[in-house]
């Protein structure tokens, strides 16, 4: 059945999958008590089901994990426009929805074996990275992303938790050893020989559902959603075989993304997956790229939306022309 199980997963377009215990990862307990004001509104609140896949299905035994790689190649000229960036992971349908088929057509196949079975991609209540690595399919790279054995760093996760005995993988026994591409490359300083602080993540920031400080403004840069940097020059992050042709796709222009309406958002990018973090987060993101425009007219861009009826985008028009005015 591992057998069956995996075939499935990599003929439908994922790149590495693995199985482990079902046990506690109570090891996980004093990281996620000492981040959950953190991770507030992107993570389950109930630690102890973080913890303990016997909570969200009864009698557990298995975790089936599975990465899909989504590393894109952004093959086009760069103009003398006032754009945003859009992370690779974001640019095309929303990973989730195809996790999510994949996910169910292996559950199908469990419950042909007489198997109850729970899936999920991103949205679950543990871990997905400490799945993934007791699964044995990657290690915890100093970016703190997975670095997986086929996909590298950039990938999706996705888990299933089954109430049949499977059996399972050893955990990978390895490292970045002495390359430090991420460390040097951060813009911000986040990936650290100490760890990661996901309060200086720009990834993280572009998602935060509030108003950003100025420091944080600073931060953000190009960036109207997540951040490649990391994933870009890490020498695991082999298939480069997709690829981005339109400019408008990866970085559209910042006042299109400002004029757009809600209902204008939501046909363009309910798709995509920073479709779920609003209109608003996004269009605050982008009035803090235009710092990175000293020339032209970025500071008119900016206070043109000082008249907003969003508090957040006033806000952050105002912060940042002061800080262009600095």
């Amino acid at each position: 059945m591992e057998n069956i199980i995996k075939n499935y997963a990599l003929k439908n377009g994922m790149c590495d999958i693995g199985i482990c215990g079902a046990y506690d990862f109570e090891y996980e307990r004093t990281y996620i008590e000492n981040s959950a004001d953190s991770i507030t509104g992107f993570v389950e609140k109930d630690i102890e089901k973080r913890i303990k896949p016997c909570i969200t299905l009864k009698n557990a035994k298995s975790i089936i994990v599975v990465a899909k790689n989504y590393y894109k190649n952004y093959s086009f000229k760069c103009d003398s426009d006032i754009r945003g960036y859009i992370s690779m992971g974001a640019v095309g349908i929303d990973y989730h929805i195809y996790m999510k088929n994949v996910l169910s057509g292996l559950s199908a196949i469990l419950k042909n074996y007489g198997a109850n079975s729970v899936y999920f991609s991103d949205t679950g209540p543990l871990s997905d990275r400490a799945a993934a690595l007791r699964s044995g399919i990657g290690y915890r790279g100093k970016n703190g992303c997975v670095v997986t054995k086929n996909g590298g760093s950039a990938v999706f996760l996705g888990y299933i938790i089954t109430d049949i005995k499977l059996k399972t993988e050893k955990t990978l026994n390895e490292n970045c050893g002495s390359c430090r591409k991420c460390i040097y490359s951060c813009p911000t300083g986040a990936i650290s020989e100490n760890g990661f602080n996901l309060q200086k993540c720009i990834s993280y920031i572009t998602q935060l559902k509030r108003k950003l400080t100025k420091n944080e403004i600073k931060m953000v840069g190009l960036n109207l959603y997540g951040c490649d940097v990391c994933q870009k020059v890490c020498v695991k992050n082999k298939i480069k075989n997709e690829f981005v042709y339109e400019i408008d796709t990866a970085m559209p222009k910042i006042e299109y993304i400002l004029k757009m309406s809600n209902s204008q958002f939501k046909n363009m990018y309910s798709k995509t997956a920073m479709g779920w973090r609003g209109v608003n987060v996004i269009k605050r993101n982008a009035i803090c790229a235009l710092l990175k425009y000293k020339e032209g007219n970025a500071l008119s861009i900016a206070k043109s939306m000082l008249n907003s009826e969003s508090d957040i985008i006033k806000d952050t028009a105002k912060k940042v022309i002061d800080i262009m005015r600095e």
